[in-house]
Formats: C-alpha cells, sequence, structure tokens
C-alpha cells in the first residue's frame, strides 16, 4: 500500500516510543505472543519529509549494530546489521492496534521485521510518502556509561528536513547563485532516555555550516543564509557551465547532562541534575544537483 506523495517538507519530526516492542507479530484477530533471545527495542523514531520516509529504531543487544546515520542518504545495511522491512498490515492485522489510534490520529501503524528477529511498530503520517529508509541503531547494553547512551542518542535523534536552496533554480554563468540552508532554522535539537532512575539529556546545536559549490570554490560559515526573495549571504558566482552537485556539511555540537532520583535517606528521593557535559560533534551533509548555463544574445528583427 502506497501513501500519496502530499508532504511537501510540512511534516515536522516526531519521536514515538513503542509500547509493543517485545511482542511478536500476531495473526490476524490473535493476540501478542512472545519470543525470547530477540533484540530489546528501546525506542522507535520516525522522520517524514516529502521525499520519504526514514524510521530509526534504537535496540539494546549483544548482536553487533551500525550506528544509523541521521541525515545521510545512505541505508545501513551491512553485514554486521540486520536487513529490515517495513510495511502496512493489512486491514485484519490493524484491528489489533485499533485502540491505539485514538493516540495517533493522522497515522498509522507500519510493522518493521527484520531477519534477526526485531519487531517493531512505527505510527506514519497517513499522507506521507513511502518508506525509504529503515536505520538500526544498537545502544550499549544496560547498566552502562551515561556518556555512551548520550553519545549513542546525539546519533539517534531525528534532524528535520534540511535542503538546499538554491536562486535561480539553474545558474547563470559570471551572475552570483545564491545558496541557502532550507527547512531549518538553526534550532537546538534534543533527546532523552531512562534508563530506571537515571536519564540522560541531549541538547544538538549547530556549531558550523561548510559550502562546496561542486567547482572546488567552498565557504565555510556559521550563517543559514537567507531564504529568496531575501539576498542571501551564501553567493557563488560560476565560471562555465556545466551540471554540479551543491554540497552542505553541518557540524551539530552537542552535551549531555544526568538526572538520577536519589534516596533522602529519610524514606523519600531527591533529584539531582548533573553539569551539562560536552559530547564530540557529528557532521551531516546534504548535496543538490545544480545546473549552470550560459546566457546567450538572441538577435531580433529590426533590432
Amino acid at each position: 500500500m502506497r501513501h500519496a506523495v502530499g508532504c511537501v517538507l510540512g511534516i515536522a519530526f516526531a519521536l514515538f516510543l513503542v509500547s509493543s516492542a517485545h511482542a511478536e507479530p500476531p495473526t490476524p484477530g490473535s493476540g501478542y505472543g512472545p519470543r525470547p533471545n530477540r533484540p530489546d527495542v528501546v525506542e522507535t523514531n520516525v522522520v517524514a519529509t516529502g521525499n520519504g520516509v526514514t524510521i530509526f529504531i534504537g535496540v539494546r543487544s549483544t548482536i553487533p549494530g551500525t550506528p544509523g546515520a541521521p541525515g545521510s542518504t545512505v541505508i545501513v545495511n551491512v553485514p554486521a546489521a540486520p536487513v529490515c522491512t517495513a510495511a502496512v498490515p493489512n486491514i485484519g492485522y490493524q484491528s489489533t492496534f485499533a485502540q491505539q489510534l485514538p493516540d495517533h490520529p493522522g497515522e498509522l501503524p507500519w510493522v518493521v521485521t527484520c531477519d534477526n528477529g526485531l519487531f517493531s511498530i512505527a505510527w506514519i503520517p497517513v499522507d506521507a510518502p513511502d518508506v525509504t529508509e529503515i536505520v538500526i541503531e544498537t545502544l550499549p547494553e544496560e547498566p552502562t556509561d551515561p556518556r555512551l547512551v548520550a553519545q549513542s542518542l546525539f546519533g539517534m535523534v531525528p534532524l528535520p528536513p534540511v535542503a538546499v536552496g538554491a536562486n535561480p533554480g539553474t545558474g547563470l554563468v559570471a551572475l552570483p547563485s545564491w545558496f541557502w540552508v532550507d527547512g531549518y532554522g538553526g534550532e537546538t535539537l534534543y533527546g532523552s532516555e531512562t534508563l530506571g532512575d537515571t536519564t540522560v539529556d541531549v541538547e544538538i546545536t549547530p556549531e558550523r555550516y561548510d559550502w562546496s559549490f561542486g567547482d572546488g570554490a567552498t565557504l565555510s560559515t556559521q550563517s543559514l543564509g537567507r531564504q529568496y526573495p531575501q539576498q542571501s549571504d551564501i553567493q557563488h558566482s560560476y565560471e562555465r557551465s556545466s551540471t554540479v552537485d551543491v554540497r552542505l556539511d553541518i557540524t551539530f555540537g552537542g552535551r549531555y547532562r544526568v538526572t538520577t532520583v536519589e534516596d533522602d535517606g529519610e524514606g523519600g528521593t531527591i533529584v539531582v541534575v548533573g553539569p551539562w557535559e560536552p559530547l564530540d560533534p557529528m557532521v551531516r551533509s546534504w548535496t543538490r544537483l545544480y545546473p549552470i548555463q550560459q546566457m546567450q544574445s538572441v538577435l531580433t528583427a529590426g533590432r
């Protein structure tokens, strides 16, 4: 079943905690049945854009996995990672989730199954295009170092629908083309995971925008540029006709803090909030195919 592509970069990213993560896919009309020794799904993130839907699944397992790369266009299906598929269940199967539908207005459940036994449910907007990627992120076993949890969250937090904006749509030789970051305004992104009495919070902020214009020229800036019709401060002029890949690399910095609930020694509890600690930065990339043409003079009669 395919959804109509009616959503054009307007669907914000959302985070959904999967309550049925430990269940075996039932047959229509039946209940769930447990299956031992399967990967433990921690959370499922859904990123929907006009170009497709990406499902990020965080699992806790001793089976080796490959960290996901939000914002990339590479499907993570390497030998160490499970091969996964997603599909909308049939009507009988959907009845299993009928009681959850009021909590997910405008969404349908998609069943994700993997060749290593992993099973999850992702709630996806009904007007979103098809699932194009399934990325598996293997999280550390519990108990674990909060920094390792934070680093995993850093790579798992869904990114907004970033794209490379350009004006004009086709560049002209010797005239400056304007570029900007489309679909993202530089906002801080957040992630969180609770392990028992410990909660790890992560904040992600953009630190630098690096542009590669496809002809050898580059520009590093802290500006996102400005969307047309405003004049962008990210500009470049091309010297010849061609078609190039304009690439945008965003360097994201991160920090985390740990909040714990502890016994106060008098039968109650106290909440201890730790200081913010830095995380190693990560870089995500986006590209746009950009044609450049030579302006030509045209003679007309009587002139």
